[in-house]
């Protein structure tokens, strides 16, 4: 039985003006490497989701803080994309104006995405895990149940011990990998409308199909 959990944080609502909060969500993920010269190895994906209507998120390389792991602190991950996932909109049929990040058009979403060079993650997870986190500030302003948009934001993920003769608690070692961890197939663009019934999947799966994911 092989048990990881990753944490998702998606703040996506409607959007009232402009300033410097911006961040809507994100997630941090890792995919174990099977084949070629790095195998055995861990590469982590970082992807935030900022409100258009606030500032830039930064291009620089950020750092995914590493928490219970007896020699990682952090684990640094470069700058790979920058795009528009705005809801795509028909101004022909729906009388609605294309939403553009570009123009900071309320409701309009851009992605970040971030990636790790391959690392080994040596030792065995303990029973309360490994976790992985990054922060930053701010909220964006379409959150109304909070004193300050200006609150801190955090991402966070935890890789948990596998058990290779469950329940006798008997713990494979995290090096080599042998497991990626879960990621959500669809893109958090929804907009909502008043009065009307929704439904949405995040689609969440894993290549090992093992995986437990709770969504926050």
């Amino acid at each position: 039985m092989r048990i990881f959990f990753t944490f998702l944080f998606i703040f996506l609502f409607n959007h009232h003006q402009s300033n410097a909060t911006h961040l809507m969500g994100g997630e941090i993920t890792w995919q174990c490497l099977k084949s070629g010269s790095d195998i055995g190895k861990y590469i982590f994906t970082l992807k935030v989701y900022r409100d258009c209507s606030g500032i830039t998120v930064s291009t620089s390389t950020q750092n995914i803080l590493v928490w219970g792991h007896p020699t990682i602190t952090s684990i640094a991950v470069d700058f790979v994309l920058q795009q528009d996932v705005s809801p795509v909109c028909d101004p022909i049929n729906s009388g609605n104006d294309l939403l553009i990040c570009a123009n900071g058009d309320q409701g309009a979403v851009e992605e970040y995405i971030y990636q790790s060079s391959p690392i080994t993650l040596s030792g065995i997870p303990p029973v309360s895990g490994w976790h992985f986190t990054w922060d930053n500030c701010c909220r964006n302003n379409a959150i109304v149940n909070l004193a300050s948009v200006a609150e801190g934001f955090t991402l966070r993920a935890s890789m948990y011990p596998f058990d290779s003769d469950f329940p006798n608690g008997v713990y494979l070692p995290a090096d080599p990998c042998f497991d990626s961890s879960p990621s959500f197939k669809e893109q958090p663009k929804t907009i909502l409308c008043v009065g009307f019934p929704f439904s949405y999947s995040h689609n969440a799966s894993d290549e090992e199909l093992d995986s437990l994911v709770y969504v926050w």
